[in-house]
């Protein structure tokens, strides 16, 4: 994925990604397809175009958020 240093270590810091058994570098709870269309989604977001009422995007959003709180909390685990 497309994601600075900065941005990696951030990410890293809150649990988001992940390397998966294929070795890319991916959003927890996603695959590294979904993974390339979230972040291209969240750009867009964060770009000042609401994503917030595409399905798509809140679907890979909660995916996600679900799968990095298992984390967070203990439940499971990051790599």
């Amino acid at each position: 994925m497309d994601i600075s240093d900065d941005e990696r270590e951030f990410l890293r810091g809150m649990r988001a990604l992940t390397i998966d058994d294929d070795g890319h570098e991916v959003f927890v709870g996603l695959d590294a397809a979904e993974s390339e269309e979230f972040w291209a989604l969240t750009r867009r977001n964060e770009s000042g175009e609401d994503m917030n009422a595409v399905p798509r995007f809140k679907e890979l959003r909660d995916r996600h958020e679900a799968a990095r709180q298992e984390i967070v909390e203990g439940r499971a685990s990051l790599d």
